[in-house]
Order: C-alpha cells, then sequence, then structure tokens
C-alpha cells in the first residue's frame, strides 16, 4: 500500500512538472513578472479647500498619433497582460469594475449599450440571400468595437498653488477618449471610386472617466518603456509623471469654457494654447524672489 501512494505522489509530481504555468507561458521569458499586478497606486497628499490660493481648470488634448504618446496607443490588439489604454478601460467597463459618465460632469453614468453606440459597434440586421433556394432571411450581426479608432483624449485637470506646502501643483480631474473615424459622404460610392472630397474625418467623444477612480485599474496595467523591458512603469505612473505630450484645449474664462478653437483658426490656435501655458509659467515664478 505504501509503494502505491509513493508511486501515485511521483506520476502527480511527474504530471505537475511537465505542465507550464499561465503566467510562464504568456510570459515565455526566464522569470515570472508579478510586479504591476500587485501594484496599487500611490497615494496623494490630503487637501484642503483652505490650502488652495490659485486654481485654474485647463482641458488638454492628447493626440497618439505623437511619438511620445504611442504607449497609450498600442498595441493595437492585446499582447498577454499588455494592452491599450482603450482596451484596458473598455475590459473593466465591461466586466463592471469601471464607471462611465457622459460628460465632464461626471453624473450621469453611461451603460455598455451606449458606448457600443458610440463606437458604431451596435447590434444591426442584414439580410442573407440562400444561394440555392434564393430565399431572403433576416439575421442580427453583433457590431465590432474598432478600439483602434480611439487616437486622442481630452484630459480636464485643475492647476493650484498649495500655500501650505507653498508648491505649484497639477492634478488630473477625468478623461474622455476621441475616436476618429472616417464616413463617405454618398453611400452609394463604391470604393475604387473613392474621392477625398468624398469622405470626411469625424471626432466623437465616446466617455468620460473619472481619474481618481480609475487609479486602482490604470495602475495593475504596464507600459511599454523602449529604453528597458523591466522598468515597471503603469498607465497611473505615466499620467501622474506627467510622460505625455499635449496641447491646452480650453481654459476656464468668462465665456462658459468655450474652446480655442471657437475663437482662434489654424496656427493661431496653437499660439494661444502656448500662450496660456506660459502664463502658467510665468505667474509661478513671480511667486519667489531670488
Amino acid at each position: 500500500m505504501k509503494k502505491l501512494i509513493v508511486i501515485l505522489a511521483g506520476l502527480g509530481l511527474f504530471l505537475l512538472s511537465g505542465q507550464e504555468t499561465e503566467a510562464q507561458i504568456e510570459t515565455r521569458g526566464i522569470y515570472e513578472r508579478e510586479t504591476i499586478a500587485d501594484r496599487k497606486p500611490v497615494p496623494l497628499p490630503y487637501l484642503r479647500e483652505a490650502d488652495v490660493a490659485w486654481s485654474k481648470t485647463l482641458w488638454r488634448m492628447v493626440d497618439l498619433r505623437e511619438k511620445m504618446n504611442h504607449p497609450l496607443y498600442y498595441p493595437t490588439q492585446p499582447m498577454g497582460s499588455r494592452m491599450s489604454l482603450i482596451d484596458v478601460l473598455m475590459h473593466h467597463i465591461v466586466e463592471g469594475d469601471l464607471t462611465v459618465y457622459d460628460d465632464g460632469d461626471f453624473r450621469q453614468e453611461l451603460e455598455i449599450e451606449e458606448i457600443n453606440y458610440r463606437f458604431g459597434a451596435e447590434r444591426t440586421t442584414e439580410i442573407v440571400v440562400d444561394p440555392d433556394t434564393g430565399e431572403e432571411t433576416e439575421i442580427e450581426v453583433e457590431g465590432t468595437v474598432r478600439s483602434h479608432e480611439v487616437k486622442q483624449y481630452l484630459l480636464v485637470e485643475q492647476w493650484y498653488f498649495d500655500r501650505r506646502h507653498s508648491r505649484f501643483q497639477v492634478r488630473i480631474i477625468g478623461f474622455c477618449p476621441i475616436r476618429v473615424y472616417t464616413r463617405e459622404l454618398d453611400e452609394g460610392t463604391g470604393i475604387d471610386d473613392i474621392d477625398f472630397d468624398d469622405v470626411e474625418t469625424l471626432r466623437r467623444q465616446l466617455f468620460w472617466v473619472y481619474y481618481p477612480d480609475a487609479r486602482d485599474v490604470l495602475a495593475r496595467y504596464e507600459v511599454y518603456t523602449p529604453f528597458n523591458d523591466v522598468a515597471s512603469l503603469s498607465f497611473d505612473d505615466l499620467f501622474i509623471q506627467r510622460r505625455f505630450a499635449s496641447y491646452i484645449y480650453q481654459e476656464s474664462n468668462v465665456y462658459d469654457n468655450r474652446a480655442i478653437s471657437d475663437y482662434a483658426v489654424g496656427h493661431e490656435i496653437l499660439y494661444e494654447s502656448n500662450r496660456i501655458q506660459e502664463l502658467l509659467f510665468n505667474w509661478e515664478q513671480d511667486l519667489w524672489e531670488y
């Protein structure tokens, strides 16, 4: 009896030794990476209203077509634990771990059906013709979320001066992925006959994410760093450390928070964005005497 137990135990150990764990299959490397999955976001210091002596709200446009912002866009298809920012958001929205909103007030929640509609991935009905009988039947076709069409993010952030610690700081309030896609003006035109003038580029805001609520999710996913494959930088680290390129899209003002593009055109939009950024820099420098 004891020999039988020893034989069975040895056989079990042999079978287990021949099986790869899910993490080993995923990494195919020399070690198992566990740091990012268990990471928690670094808590931000408590801030009292009485400590804020000055504040300014800005909206920034992050264009993923800029080289510095590529870590937010790639990979366009999930590669194991590596996903783009929009794929991370959509995964947790579907799982119910992340709540998203209709606008930047963060009050009206959005359901997944509405998000799919804004992606152009709603369920549709198509007519299929049977090649043998010629009979027409209607079938329902599930839409596809094309996450690669998200090429911009609109960030809302608040700059403030903390007089308790004498520091000029910024915190991200929320962000919104923007779908950039094209549409034919004449739906009857064939693909070979499409002219540049027959296509228009559309931009659509998909949903708003309240950043403080999303930090637990963003801290658990790794961002690719080009100079060191073992540098464990998360999406939360990328935003907190300001490792992205952007330009000012609008600022809080007396004109009901109008965008810069509402009163400037062409290169003047970029000049106005740089002017607002320079005002922030000069305001901070004027706080001190040397």
